[in-house]
């Protein structure tokens, strides 16, 4: 069940198109997100997370993304969907849907509205992975938005009672943390969820990344993954500054700035999805400017160092 080579790799958190003045997901601009992404050669799409803006679409709207996504994929590309809620139930179901549909994987984010004890969130995951048993399972550890910290001990136990948890995406800026993950050992993936800290962890032995700015400009990604797998260290650190310089551009990959980079760049992606709001005049003339300065010079150094 622990597939760590079919994990391994660059995943993009994709964002989910939005139609504001419709009310709508922009179904049209799905094969065109499917296909930019596939020609950069990531691992796979990462779905309805954070920057997915999941939790902001009803259950009934995240179940069709999901079905919409995969079907564009036609297998091409894998898919990972976040499935994470705070009534079990509807995380269950919505897990059950992703697996039923094609997806290589659920993540899920735990409860975000009581701070939860580490047995309580253990009986959580136990029942949506016992739900789901046939398809692997990954921890979404992201505590900045959900208030609620997984920890490596947390996996550890599911990993004992539940076969097919897999791993984790983990979104900890906290190294005594990810020191607790890397010690698991590397049967298990852990996917990271911060770009910032990519290339030291893919070199300690993390499994990939999940990241929000891959959408911007996924060739970086790639390249700054296979330089840290063929222990090219200059050329990794070279990409890494390059990767905060960008993750700094957008806030450390706020999803208004992620959409008008997509839209800047010419790939329809829509407005974000209420509350969210779209970059006013003043933000978005002080961005576009620096994005293409930034995304001009890290193509240089992806197609000098190819």
């Amino acid at each position: 069940m622990k597939d760590r080579e079919g994990f391994s790799g660059v995943w993009v958190a994709l964002v989910t198109p939005w139609d504001r003045g419709a009310n709508r997901i922009k179904d049209e601009a799905i094969p065109l997100l499917v296909e930019r992404f596939a020609r950069a050669g990531v691992r796979g799409l990462f779905v309805l997370g954070t920057t997915g803006e999941g939790t902001l679409l009803s259950t009934e709207a995240r179940m069709a993304f999901a079905e919409a996504i995969l079907a564009a994929s036609h297998e091409e590309l894998p898919v990972i969907v976040h499935t994470g809620h705070d009534r079990p139930e509807v995380a269950r179901a919505l897990s059950l849907h992703a697996a039923e549909c094609g997806a290589v994987g659920v993540a899920v984010a735990p409860p975000c509205r009581y701070r939860l004890s580490q047995e309580e969130l253990r009986a959580h995951y136990l029942s949506i992975a016992r739900a789901v048993e046939e398809t692997p399972l990954f921890l979404y550890d992201i505590p900045a938005t959900t208030g609620n910290p997984l920890g490596a001990e947390l996996l550890r136990q599911l990993t004992r009672e539940a076969p097919n948890v897999t791993g984790a995406k983990v979104s900890r800026w906290d190294w005594e943390s990810w020191e607790e993950y890397l010690e698991l050992g590397e049967e298990l993936v852990l996917l990271v969820g911060t770009d910032e800290l990519a290339f030291p962890l893919l070199s300690m032995g993390a499994s990939g990344l999940v990241s929000s700015c891959a959408n911007i400009f996924p060739d970086l990604y790639v390249r700054l993954f296979q330089a840290a797998q063929a222990n090219e260290v200059t050329l990794a650190a070279v990409l890494q500054r390059l990767v905060i310089r960008l993750c700094r551009l957008t806030r450390r990959g706020r999803v208004p700035f992620i959409k008008e980079a997509l839209n800047a760049l010419g790939q329809d992606v829509g407005e974000p999805i209420p509350p969210l709001l779209p970059l006013n005049t003043g933000e978005k003339e002080g961005f576009i400017p620096s994005l293409h300065a930034v995304t001009s010079e890290a193509k240089v150094a992806v197609e000098e160092r190819r």
